[in-house]
């Protein structure tokens, strides 16, 4: 054995070739592969990164690195989306190196176990949080005894193990190894990022909210954090590295406003210097004037709301738990704060009608953002919309898991309950519009450029906002 692990990241480019909004696509390397990377090197493994969306050429580059490193072990993530290139990658390494064992997690395949395994391409599925799992897998420790793997027997049964439960104590993982990668190959928009390296970073897991378009098969529904010691060891641990800014994975930063807050605190404290967004979005709720205030000087510069509409009802049939006065305010006390906004909006909820759309619209357009976006509702496997839809015979037998996309039109997925989708899309279209080409939208957004430098870049982006325009008459 020569202990090398090969992680493969999916060719990305492949989501946005057809997309409309590439405009609002970008790409940070892997935090499951660093933190995997992490648990290889204790084990005495070598882990390679090839990160396929940043290749010019990246399968000649796959078929090389295979034939270089010959590696034992390959392990492969993927969205819904880029599941067909995770099984072109699968089939290139079997033909390439037939004796590798090929491991494959996410939140798909997590969601997807028997289907993922049929196709007879892939060794391992590693259900939900791998890290436990991976760890014994490395140590030789025999599949059938390690929960939260699957994988076909020699018979042909599929032998699925119960899934592991959610890990306790994050802090007891090794910091994440940004160094697999070469980052001088990541390349940023600064419509996302204000300074490079830029990587992901997790202060927490699991989101204890219910609603019906969110998958919650890998971490699951109860708030786990890390301690504040761990979180701001790990942020000057990757310092050290050359980082100079993080985008938070978490799905609820500021569940506890307490323990966030204590965070900002050290990081002022110990003078930390770097730039961060919450790019994952936080809850309107779950907000206060003082944590804003501490968040905006301990360099966060940015946060990420997800309002999804502008109609009260619709909220609340979609199990948000939010209300409009609610977002209205921690919109207000964040531009207060001095925080750029960016606004998550989705057309397509099963009692969506034109009114609705009209109603997230208006609400989009008075609010402050700096920037808004609109996605058409998905029913990712393992949602539970997903699993009503189904029900209800409305998901296309086909699943044709490319248009699993937040940046494409999910007509080809399924039948929309209630509205036509070339309505929804016409109103997305018409969102953007409205927003963008706002005159008070426009006047605040380039006064802001001007004041931080950036004033050629957002004239730009502007005009690459007329991406709707390429959509009139297309069909989709």
């Amino acid at each position: 054995m020569n202990k090398n692990i090969l992680f493969i990241i999916p060719d990305e480019r492949k989501v946005y070739e057809d997309a409309s909004e590439k405009v609002g696509a970008f790409h940070l390397p892997s935090l499951a592969f660093a933190i995997l990377g992490a648990i290889a090197k204790k084990n005495g493994f070598n882990p390679i990164v090839l990160d396929l969306s940043i290749s010019n050429s990246p399968y000649e580059e796959l078929e090389q690195r295979l034939l270089i490193y010959l590696p034992d072990y390959v392990g492969i993530t993927c969205t819904s989306a880029l599941y067909y290139e995770a099984i072109r990658v699968a089939k290139i390494v079997k033909q390439k190196l037939p004796s590798s064992k090929i491991l494959i997690g996410g939140t798909h395949v997590s969601s997807t176990v028997e289907e993922t395994l049929e196709k007879d391409i892939f060794d391992y599925v590693f259900i939900g949080e791998a890290e436990i799992s991976f760890d014994k897998f490395l140590k030789g420790v025999n599949p059938e005894n390690i929960d939260g793997i699957a994988f076909k027997t020699r018979d042909g049964n599929i032998r699925k193990l119960q899934n592991p439960s959610y890990l306790r104590n994050l802090d007891d993982f090794p910091f994440p190894d940004y160094g697999i990668y070469n980052l001088e190959r990541y390349h940023f928009s600064r419509l996302y990022c204000r300074n490079c390296p830029a990587v992901w970073i997790e202060t927490s897991r699991g989101c204890p909210f219910n609603c019906q378009i969110c998958n919650k098969v890998v971490h699951g529904q109860t708030f786990r954090p890390k301690s504040v010691e761990r979180v701001v060891s790990e942020m000057e641990f990757l310092l050290k590295q050359g980082i100079k800014e993080f985008h938070l994975a978490d799905d609820g930063f500021t569940s506890d406003m307490k323990r966030a807050e204590e965070i900002c605190d050290r990081i002022i404290e110990r003078r930390l210097c770097f730039t961060w967004s919450c790019t994952n979005g936080i809850r309107a709720d779950r907000v206060s004037q003082n944590l804003l205030k501490k968040m905006k000087k301990a360099g966060c510069y940015r946060i990420s709301m997800g309002i999804e509409s502008g109609n009260q009802d619709i909220l609340n049939n979609l199990g948000k738990r939010i209300s409009l006065e609610q977002v209205e305010n921690a919109v207000r006390i964040a531009k207060k704060a001095g925080m750029e906004i960016l606004g998550f909006f989705m057309f397509g909820f099963e009692n969506e009608t034109e009114t609705t759309m009209l109603d997230t619209i208006n609400f989009a357009k008075r609010l402050p953002l700096d920037l808004a976006k609109v996605s058409p509702i998905i029913p990712f496997p393992g949602s539970p919309l997903f699993t009503k839809y189904k029900a209800l015979d409305l998901i296309y037998p086909t699943q044709d898991y490319r248009y699993f996309n937040f940046y494409m039109q999910p007509r080809l997925v399924y039948r929309h309950p209630s509205i036509e989708w070339k309505i929804i899309e016409r109103y997305q279209r018409k969102f953007y519009r409205s927003f963008y080409f706002n005159p008070r939208y426009v006047l605040n957004r380039l006064m802001h450029s001007f004041k931080i430098g950036t004033l050629f870049f957002d004239l730009k982006l502007l005009l690459r906002m007329g991406w709707f325009k390429s959509m009139e008459g297309k069909g989709r």
